[in-house]
């Protein structure tokens, strides 16, 4: 399993995949994002709010994003247990955060007595489980 930056460990069973040795990647779109990988939760959550899909790693973060059932079930369950509720409303969160809906009020949106802080760390958990998953191989 691998440690992104935050520290929590996520479930990788479902990504297995062979690797292959190639002079050059399988299709050459890819090629831009092979030369830098390393997304990071920050810059996950930086290109969420970039509305313009100009930038080859913003439309990467984008289309990871959308891939709800790649990212969300990688959550480990300790950090499901800490995010409580919160924790199956992941994709909801980032939805949410897209539109532009301020962090106090994704807060209330997840409980009754949530606030700031408990959007922040819905927000920092999704954006490294996606961050985590573009930077697999």
């Amino acid at each position: 399993m691998a440690t992104p930056e935050c520290g929590f460990r996520v479930n990788s069973e479902m990504n297995h995949s062979p690797s292959h040795i190639t002079s050059r990647p399988r299709f050459s779109w890819l090629w831009p994002l092979a030369k830098r990988k390393n997304f990071s939760a920050q810059e996950v959550r930086q290109r969420l709010q970039v509305d313009t899909l100009d930038d080859e790693r913003t439309a990467a973060v984008h289309q990871a994003a959308s891939e709800t059932g790649l990212w969300s079930t990688q959550l480990p369950d300790r950090l499901a247990f800490d995010l409580g509720r919160a924790a199956n409303r992941l994709p909801t969160v980032v939805f949410w955060y897209r539109q532009g809906v301020p962090a106090q009020e994704i807060g209330k949106r997840l409980s009754p007595f949530g606030g700031v802080w408990d959007a922040e760390r819905a927000l920092e958990a999704a954006a490294t489980l996606i961050a985590h998953s573009l930077n697999q191989d």
